[in-house]
């Protein structure tokens, strides 16, 4: 006659009481109360300090001028502790001011960041075109563009207009640009490729 041997639960096995058991086994369970009671918290209107004292109408109507922060020196003192007869204050005064040097509104602003477009001259005779292709052809490696340019006071776009550089050079500047991008890696060669094809659609107007 087969008998059924029940098996033993954890509890039992490890000798520990079925309340205890329950202890030791954490919970992880979130009640809809502490859930309100978090996001209620969360609902904190800021305080006035982390809010612009500037009205709304006036809010883009000056400009915030905020150097980065740096260690203070052991060698500074603060006006506020300075005499009112001590020369420092003058130079304090001073440092401000260089601190911030177009504060001052007779002052001239700096140049423009891109270049103004040069107005065309057309001031080279047959005579200077003639030798700038006769140096050309003498030597291009010596006599480049850039340096033609330099020599007879003109862009290096019109050397290029009036001189073109023979077959054995353009034939070298091919193999050296050829030996470079063999050198290139597979992110480099998939820029330049895309690159190529935007080009051909910016020409078609695509």
């Amino acid at each position: 006659m087969n008998h059924i041997i029940p098996r033993p639960s954890p509890a039992s096995s490890f000798s520990v009481p079925s309340s205890l058991f329950r202890l030791l086994v954490p919970a992880f369970r979130r009640h809809a109360s502490s859930s309100r009671r978090t996001a209620k918290k969360l609902r904190v209107k800021p305080d006035q300090t982390f809010t612009s004292s500037i009205p709304p109408d006036k809010l883009y109507d000056h400009i915030v001028f905020n150097p980065p922060s740096s260690a203070p020196s052991v060698y500074h003192t603060p006006a506020a502790f300075l005499p009112p007869s001590d020369p420092r204050r003058q130079l304090l005064a001073e440092s401000f001011s260089h601190a911030n040097p177009y504060d001052d509104p007779n002052r001239e602003l700096p140049p423009p960041a891109r270049r103004l477009p040069q107005e065309k001259r057309y001031h080279l005779r047959e005579e200077e075109i003639a030798e700038i292709r006769r140096l050309r052809t003498l030597d291009p490696n010596v006599w480049t563009r850039k340096k033609l340019a330099e020599k007879f006071d003109c862009s290096q776009f019109f050397v290029g207009m009036v001189v073109q550089a023979s077959k054995e050079k353009k034939e070298k500047e091919k193999q050296i640009l050829e030996s470079v991008k063999e050198k290139w890696g597979r992110r480099k060669r998939y820029a330049r490729e895309d690159r190529r094809k935007r080009r051909e659609l910016w020409e078609r107007d695509e």
